[in-house]
């Protein structure tokens, strides 16, 4: 059985694996379908989800695995469990503009542990370990990274997700009057934002799976960041609940005023909450 030195390894070689699958059908074809929640997606999804479960049933037998596309495989006690988002930000890969990645976390006991983003279209590959730090692989180049230390918010770069309440951001735009970069897909994406200090501020107005925060959340941690609920509370993965989805919205920051950023998202109106 593999040990943990190796979690890293084969989570990266699989997630490039299953993002150079992705980049080779975009000149293809594209199925595109709805699932019942009518989000979309398309044979893409299905072939980088399989490349990376059979990578991972391979690699880690004893090893729990729940996808986006495939659902739990394993038991959800499981001591380890890897969550994957095979193609985080279909809307964007389909209409061929930056703003997706493949993603795999990992989790021990519930708790994020490991963490892979591949952002295939700008080429960066984030990767980190639990007590280890956070690394960016661009043009093959790996650098340590770390979360800016930016504190003031006239020069505090700010992200949000597509589709984010108007009225909400002109309201945020009076306290927060540094730039806003234009929204994006992906939370793995934005994360990279923050991570390589390209942004300082990340706010999602609405809640996600925990295979869209699994990987980024460790790899921002380790960066030096912080990621919690609009309430200040932690992330948690309540596995045997089933759902595997996180009922708010979340902020994500280079930690340096982020209890100050919640209390004004509190205040926002409409609210966010």
């Amino acid at each position: 059985m593999r040990t943990s030195s190796s979690f890293l390894e084969v989570a990266r070689v699989l997630a490039q694996q299953a993002a150079e699958r992705l980049m080779e059908l975009r000149n293809t074809t594209l199925v595109h379908q709805r699932k019942a929640d009518h989000s979309l997606v398309t044979n893409a999804d299905h072939d980088a989800d399989r490349i990376i479960r059979e990578g991972l049933r391979r690699a880690f037998p004893d090893h729990a695995i729940l996808t986006e596309e495939s659902g739990l495989d394993g038991s959800p006690g499981a001591e380890y469990m890897w969550v994957v988002d095979p193609l985080d930000g279909t809307k964007a890969y389909a209409n061929g503009i930056s703003g997706f990645s493949v993603m795999i976390g990992l989790l021990k006991a519930g708790k994020p542990l490991a963490g892979v983003v591949v952002d295939p279209m700008e080429n960066y590959v984030y990767e980190a370990m639990k007590g280890q730090g956070c690394y960016i692989l661009h043009d093959a180049n790996r650098v340590s990274a770390h979360v800016s230390s930016r504190d003031d918010f006239s020069a505090m770069p700010v992200i949000t997700s597509t589709g984010f309440p108007q009225k909400v951001e002109k309201n945020l735009q009076a306290q927060f009057t540094g730039p806003w970069i234009p929204a994006l897909n992906s939370v793995g994406v934005k994360v990279g934002y923050v991570v390589r200090q390209s942004a300082d501020i990340y706010i999602n107005h609405h809640g996600v799976h925990y295979w869209d925060t699994c990987g980024p959340q460790i790899i921002l941690e380790e960066a030096g960041g912080l990621m919690t609920f609009l309430d200040g509370s932690p992330l948690h993965y309540a596995l045997e609940e089933g759902s595997y989805r996180h009922m708010g919205p979340t902020l994500a920051s280079n930690s340096v005023r982020h209890q100050e950023i919640l209390s004004l998202l509190r205040l926002v109106k409409p609210p966010l909450l």
